[in-house]
């Protein structure tokens, strides 16, 4: 059995235990039942109640939130995997039928995929852009990139093999994803009818994230009347100390109109986001500078930011960035073919007849 297998069928059975053993909750006692006695005079429990019930009620919403958080992961990852094992199954099949077809083997035809080797321009290239994350030099992280970067090569090609022949041999998978209701308020591009939303989770100062918007933007001009995309805030606060600030100025910059030029600028200048530099980014941006000043510093903007830190907690979100395409989580910052294939699938099951046609055309 593949690691990764083993892995996950390990989470799922170790999610499911603490699910079950999660249902027994301590009961409070009755309030006038005794606690404790002190020469023969009784205490009940409603002498104690007042000086705990804010500890209780604040350990009450920290479990409900872990055990939510739980079920959430475990769902996702039974999902995944699920996914995961069927694609695996549709390709094998459509591999097999193409196999007999031209009376040979599946692992013949496999192998004879050439993936484009990666070239040391690729590699040096793919540093550059990530610099700011890399901590080690470029000589020792080198081979890790290569190794990277051609593992992405090698899927995109087996991919470029495999996806005709799922067309050609009439596979699709018609079983249903599973979808999470998101609300998709805050900042958006694209068309508001799209017929696919991927609302992001995320958080000014996390390198992944700024990892993702290229892609996201890749998207956006790949299918520029099908996507529509939704920022949302989270600024992980407890690992990232500027990001709550960053964030309240993304939102005073959208109270101006400007929530994407701001978004642009916070994360080409990630490691320049104190609240000086954040006021410099809104001169340089031709906002009213007293208007920002003002709303950055009243903290006018934390109840927009707030609002949406719960309902990534009723969400069960713990790492950004974290992604819902019509429903559909994403986890991290993928590739944008992994994101290709994610739209097409949705483009497919809506019934829109271009989606091939777009696949065909991505850059």
């Amino acid at each position: 059995m593949h690691q990764n297998t083993i892995r996950r069928a390990c989470f799922l059975t170790i999610a499911s235990i603490y699910l079950m053993t999660a249902r027994a909750v301590c009961a409070d006692p009755q309030s006038e039942a005794p606690v404790a006695t002190i020469k023969g005079q009784v205490i009940p429990y409603s002498d104690l109640q007042p000086q705990i019930q804010s500890d209780l009620d604040r350990q009450q919403h920290q479990h409900d939130m872990q055990v939510q958080q739980l079920n959430e992961t475990y769902q996702r990852a039974r999902q995944a995997f699920i996914e995961g094992e069927l694609a695996k199954l549709v390709d094998n099949r459509v591999l097999a039928l193409e196999a007999a077809a031209r009376r040979t083997t599946p692992e013949a035809l496999m192998r004879a995929v050439k993936p484009a080797a990666v070239t040391d321009e690729q590699v040096k290239s793919f540093y550059d852009s990530q610099k700011a994350q890399i901590a080690e030099p470029f000589d020792q992280i080198a081979p890790k990139i290569r190794h990277y970067l051609q593992a992405q090569a090698d899927e995109r090609a087996n991919r470029t093999y495999l996806d005709p022949l799922r067309v050609r041999y009439k596979a699709s998978v018609t079983t249903e994803p599973l979808r999470e209701q998101v609300g998709a308020s805050g900042p958006q591009r694209g068309p508001e009818n799209a017929q696919i939303t991927i609302v992001e989770f995320s958080d000014f100062q996390c390198p992944y994230c700024r990892r993702f918007t290229p892609v996201l933007n890749q998207i956006l001009s790949a299918y520029p009347s099908q996507v529509r995309l939704v920022y949302r805030y989270m600024p992980l606060s407890g690992i990232h100390p500027d990001a709550q600030k960053a964030a309240e100025a993304a939102v005073c910059a959208g109270n101006q109109g400007k929530f994407w030029e701001m978004h642009a600028t916070l994360f080409a200048a990630q490691s320049s986001l104190d609240v000086g530099s954040l006021k410099e980014n809104a001169k340089r941006l031709g906002l009213r500078t007293k208007q920002f000043d003002d709303c950055l510093d009243s903290g006018q903007a934390r109840p927009t930011i707030e609002n949406d830190l719960r309902e990534a907690e009723r969400l069960g979100l713990e790492a950004t960035p974290a992604s819902f395409v019509n429903g559909r989580f994403v986890d991290g910052s993928i590739t944008f073919d992994q994101m290709t294939a994610l739209i097409n699938d949705e483009l497919r099951r809506s019934g829109d007849p271009s989606y091939r046609a777009v696949a065909s055309s991505r850059p």
